[in-house]
Order: structure tokens, then sequence, then C-alpha cells
């Protein structure tokens, strides 16, 4: 579905204080004059389209808008004074336009130049048309977009999972900071069900917002930070404090590449600090970058929350950027507690610049086959990931440019990391280096009998692993030097279609031989031809479509080594690697571990990790019990995505309240002693229903409130 586009112009009148008005498109072509007054709201004066009512009445009007402290009938009659001035002379026109009822829908482009304040001021997105706001149209799906008059490039298509930059101007844990932080649950979510590819970061400055940018050339990048301008225009301010412009945040986001779009959730981002000034929203477009979304709203209103899901999910599903952004606001209105009351409906702005057609599909949906991929070689799960961001943030280091930071060795270790979750974040960093381009082999889990018991083993892993794999990103099943001696002498296949289920049959055959052959191998021996056999799956990712290319590198992830038979000579091979790992110099291959060291064989563990921790390209984390900071956010991700309700889990989404002090969440959720695998358990949620009597949580069903909308309008 493509929405028509309907431009609406406006520029200084030259017959007085007011606009001209231009539509164009869909057929229309139309003029007319849009009158202005003067008032004074909050202290200051603005120009504004006149009313048919006294300016002080306009103005007190406008003023409890500002406030959020509006009476009944104040959000209808703040919309139908917009639409009034603005559509109402060829709203007819538009709606019966042979293209628009032809789509059943209208992409409305507003469009005028950035220093235009009175007019970026005003919530257009709430405009009513007498009948029902235009959002809430029941007829036409109606998008309503802020076109920036400038063109930016052309913009291309994403063909592969989508990256996400979430970067916090402060602590996530601050109390002005928090809300707007818990839209990072939201992108956990999708990135825990493959529509993105998301990554953290706290406290960024512009230069950490750079090195962010250049080394994980995201695709969108969501900034949490303070709202505030500088000489009149719109800033943010990050984490050392400084105020930070449009024209020191394009250069730090584009440092390696531009992002295709920019999503601001920082109060007054949308709408203009001063006087002459711009929205910082505009301004971001107007220096370059193709799509920035303002949320003024906070996760805690359904209708932010569904306007986010729905457009990053746009991302995901191929779905065109002004549909879906319209989608979004239609269900957040329809299930709006207080539609006629409140405007956090119409508060998220898209802006765009000219070179982003009303078409324009962010993704291409044929990118989600890595989730498939992902979930074959089960590194997905649910509940999604939660804490652990300082491992989690070593990933970057694995193929760090810099060869003082290069990583060859991660041991995530502690005294007993039964119920630490160490499984699960093996998994969550394999799907990270998968959708970064990788290739992850995951020994593990293993049951606790079946653990590699010698090098036999532990390579038969490796090899399964390796098989797998291949299957999966569709490449012929390499033949392995390990298995040489071992393969059938049966003649290869002649059919080529033929050939990769040879190659199978064949793998398997000589597998089954090997794991079966009695004579001990020779260490030396069979690590070199282990390294040459990595090598050549590294080599046939190659060529594969993005992420994948010369960059691609195998990773080697192993769960509870301690309770490993070879765990001994596995250490002692990690030693005298080097940096290589289980690789070679040109090829490195890096092995990420966890393993208690207290018990089983955990002694050599500990040993290995006490010698090795101040050599280059190794470090051993601590896999313990969650900070306090992280798992007050993290539980609090998880509760504001539910399992899907299909699987008969319910679907409830439990969202803190602005309102709410911190110190609330450390009092409650102390009772989990950090333990990361109390989001399987029932006690989380039986939690979060005694928070919501106390008026410190609010819930609504996301999922239910789609799906009213899919079955009200499909």
């Amino acid at each position: 579905m493509t929405l028509p586009r309907v431009v609406v112009d406006l520029t200084p009148s030259t017959a007085g204080p007011g606009w001209s008005v231009r539509v164009r498109g869909a057929g229309v072509d139309a003029e007319h004059e849009l009158a202005a007054v003067r008032v004074q709201v909050g202290g200051e004066a603005c120009r504004v389209p006149a009313a048919p009512v006294e300016a002080v009445e306009l103005a007190r009007l406008l003023d409890r808008i500002r406030r959020r402290s509006t009476v009944d009938g104040d959000v209808r009659r703040y919309g139908q004074w917009l639409f009034a001035g603005l559509l109402g002379p060829v709203w007819e026109r538009i709606r019966t336009a042979q293209a628009v009822c032809a789509a059943r829908g209208v992409e409305l482009a507003l469009r005028w130049p950035v220093d235009q304040t009175d007019l970026h001021r005003l919530v257009w997105e709430a405009m009513h048309d007498g009948r029902a706001p235009l959002a809430a149209d029941p007829d036409l799906l109606v998008a309503i977009t802020r076109l920036v008059p400038v063109e930016t490039g052309a913009v291309h298509t994403i063909e592969r999972t989508p990256r996400v930059l979430f970067a916090v101007g402060g602590s996530m844990v601050d109390e002005v900071i928090r809300p707007g932080a818990m839209f990072m649950g939201l992108l956990r979510g999708f990135d825990a069900r493959g529509v993105c590819s998301a990554k953290a970061a706290q406290t960024v400055t512009v230069k950490s917002l750079t090195d962010h940018c250049t080394g994980f050339r995201p695709d969108l990048v969501h900034i949490v930070a303070h709202g505030d301008s500088v000489d009149g225009r719109g800033s943010i301010v990050l984490g050392d404090g400084e105020q930070v412009t449009a024209e020191q945040l394009v250069p730090a986001l584009t440092g390696a590449r531009r992002p295709l779009a920019v999503v601001l959730s920082a109060c007054g981002s949308g709408s203009t600090a001063a006087p002459g000034g711009g929205p910082l929203a505009a301004e971001l477009v107007e220096q370059g970058i193709p799509i920035v979304s303002a949320v003024s709203g906070e996760v805690s209103e359904q209708a932010c929350r569904l306007y986010t899901r729905r457009l990053v999910e746009a991302i995901g599903d191929g779905t065109p950027l002004a549909v879906a952004a319209a989608q979004g606001r239609r269900a957040a209105l329809l299930d709006s507690s207080s539609p006629r009351d409140q405007l956090d409906w119409a508060m998220p702005s898209l802006f765009l610049s000219e070179s982003v057609p009303s078409s324009f599909r962010p993704v291409d949906a044929k990118a989600r086959r890595i989730v498939e991929i992902a979930d074959s070689l089960k590194l997905r799960e649910w509940p999604l990931f939660i804490g652990r961001t300082s491992i989690l943030d070593l990933v970057d280091d694995l193929f760090a440019d810099e060869v003082n930071r290069r990583l060859s060795v991660i041991g995530a270790i502690g005294d007993d990391i039964s119920g630490m979750g160490g499984t699960r974040l093996l998994r969550e960093l394999g799907y990270m280096l998968l959708l970064r381009g990788h290739l992850p082999l995951l020994l593990g889990p293993f049951d606790p009998t079946k653990s590699p018991s010698d090098l036999r083993a532990m390579l038969g892993a490796v090899l399964d692993c390796m098989a797998i794999l291949a299957t999966e990103l569709d490449l012929p099943v390499p033949r392995f030097r390990l298995l040489e001696p071992h393969y059938p002498a049966e003649a290869a296949a002649e059919d080529p279609g033929r050939a990769a289920y040879a190659a199978r049959m064949a793998f398997y055959a000589a597998k089954a031989r090997f794991a079966a052959d009695a004579v001990p191998l020779d260490w030396g021996v069979a690590t070199t031809m282990l390294t040459a056999d990595l090598e050549t799956l590294a080599v046939a990712a190659e060529d594969l479509a993005e992420p994948f290319g010369p960059h691609s590198r195998v990773v080697v992830l192993a769960d509870e080594i301690h309770r490993w038979g070879v765990v001994g000579d596995l250490l002692d091979h990690l030693k005298a690697a080097g940096r290589n790992g289980f690789g070679s110099r040109a090829r490195p291959v890096p092995v990420v571990f966890t393993a208690s060291t207290g018990v089983a064989s955990g002694a050599a563990v500990r040993s290995f990790s006490e010698r090795m921790a101040n050599m280059p390209g190794h470090v051993f984390p601590q896999l313990g019990p969650l900070p306090v900071d992280e798992g007050v956010i993290g539980f609090q991700w998880v509760l504001l995505n539910p399992p899907s309700p299909r699987a008969g889990d319910g679907g409830t989404v439990y969202a803190a309240l602005p309102k709410a002090r911190y110190d609330d969440f450390v009092q409650a959720f102390k009772f989990f002693e950090g333990r990361p695998t109390v989001v399987r358990e029932p006690v989380l949620y039986r939690v979060a229903e005694m928070l919501e009597h106390f008026e410190v949580f609010v819930t609504g069903d996301d999922h239910a409130a789609w799906t009213r909308y899919e079955e009200r309008y499909s």
C-alpha cells in the first residue's frame, strides 16, 4: 500500500501577517490565505492562525494544551481550529480525489521553512475535520508528515537486518532520562524478534557518539536526552553536560556513513525553542539526515508505544514509512483512554527530506532471512535478554581495527555461574555476531553427562556446528580436512542439484566414523587441521549477501567449559595461541567461554584467568548477579515486552508511570537477588501486579490494541 502525497506549502503572505497556503498533489492544485493573530502563550508572544473567537480565549486554549491540563472539548477545539485554517477550504477536494479514493488514504506533507517558528509550535497532527481527528478518519488512512524543504540525496532500502543504536545522554536511571530510556526496552524487544539489531550506549558525549556510529554503522539512531536550547535553537544535553545542536550532532552521527533515520526522545525536539529557531528534528533533516522522528511522549502512554512499535516494525516488514506512521497513530488514537482530553496520540512527529518519497520502504522484508538462520542455530530465545552490557559491548572489540583493542579470548566467569544466565549470554552474543555478518559456532549447552570428554568429542561438536551453519547459509558443506580419512569412497553425485545433498550425506558418514575412531588424536595436528577448516568456512561466506562479506570471521562460543573433560588441553591451547584463538594470524578465530571457577574443573579456569588477565587480547568479566541498575532497568524492559498472546501467555504490558520513584523498583526487585533467570518465573509478574496496585505501573495490551485496529480497518 502506498499513499498519494499531497504537499501543503505555507509561505509568509504578502497580504498581511499570515501565510499563503498552496495545496498540490493527487490531482489537487489550490491556493488560499491563512490569516494570523498575535497571542501571549506562556509569557511569550506568538503568531498563530486566526480563529473565530477572541484572541484571549484562543491564548487560554493554547496555554492549556501547552501545559497538558486540558478541559473537556479542548482537544477537539484545538484540532478543528488548526484544520479550518489549513485544510478547510480544500479538504473535500482532497478526500474525493481519484488517487486518494483508490488508495483509501493520503499523506499530507506539511512544508514550510525551518525558521518558521510559529508554525513549528503547533501540533498539526491533531487536526480534526468536525467528524473525527484526521488520524482516525473512518474512511481514509491519513498520514501527516513534516516535509523539510531540502534534498538529502537518494535513500535506499536496506537489504539486511537494520542496525539500531540507542544512545542515552545520561544514565538510564536518571530521573529525567529514565522514562525516555524505557524506549530501549521496546527496541530490545524488536531486537529479540529479529526486527533489528540493537546496541545501547549510556552517558554518550559527542566523541563517544562518533565512535559508536563509526564502529557500529547504525541505520537508525535513537537518542534520549534532556532537551534544551542554545541561542534560540533546539539542542540536547549529552553526558558531559555539553549542549549539542545539529551542527555538532550531524558530524557525530555521520562519522562512517549517514544513518537513514534518527529518533529523538527529548523535550521540544519536534517544536521550536525560541523565535527564529527551528526544531532540532527539522535542523537534522536540513543538514542531511533523511528521516527524523521526534517522540515527545513516554512509554507509559500506550499511544506513544503503539506509534513507536509500528514505526520500528515498518523498518522490518517492508511497509512504506508514511503508511506505518499513520497506522501507528490511528491505532494509538483508537485505543487511547482519553483521546478527547489529551494529545498523546498526536505528539510524535515525522520529519522527512524531499528525497524521501511517500512510497519509501526502509527495509526489504526479505532481510528477515537472517532471523530464520538464527532460529535454526538456536540463538534466539524469549523473553528478551537483559543486562550484561559490559560483556556484550566486548563484541565490537573481537575484530577491532586497532590491534591493541582486539580481543581473542573472552571468559565470562564466576565462582558458581549456575542461574546467572551464561548459556543465554552466549546465545545473545552469537545472535549479535550473526547480525554483524560473522559466523558463530555455539558449543553447548550440553547435558552434564555429555560435555566434551576429550579432543575428539570437542572437535566433533565444532564440526557439527560448521555443517549446520553452512547448510543454513546455503553453502555446500565443505570437505573437512579433519574428516579426510573417514569420507566414504563413493563417487560424487553427477546431478548438480543433488551435489549439496551428497556433500551433507558424505559429511554425516565421515563424522560418524570420526566419532567412532578410538585412535588418540594429536592436539597440534588436529587443531592445525581445524584452523584450515574454519578458514574454509569463513572464505566461503565472503561471497554471501549482506551482512556477510570479506569481513566475516568465525567465533567459537563455548558453554560451561569447567564441565569439559578436555578443559585443561583447551586452556593450554588458548594460552599458546595468543591472539589467534583457533585461527591463524591472517584469520583469527576468537573464543568466548563461560565457566565456574569453583565447580568441577573450575580451578584450571581460575588459574588460566589469573595468569592471562594482563595479557593483550584476554578479558575475564565476572558473571555474577546483575548490578542493581541493570536489574531495575532490565526487568522493566521484559515487562514491556510480554510473550505473544498467541502462545497463550497473555499480552499485558507493564510500564512505569512518570511519577514512579527509582527506589520503588530497587525495593520491589531486590528479592530477585540479581538473578537474570527470574524473567522466566511467575514471580516477576506477581511483583508487577503489586506495583500496578500501588500505582507505580500502568498496564495495557498493545497486541490486543493492534488486533482491534486490524479487525476494524482490514
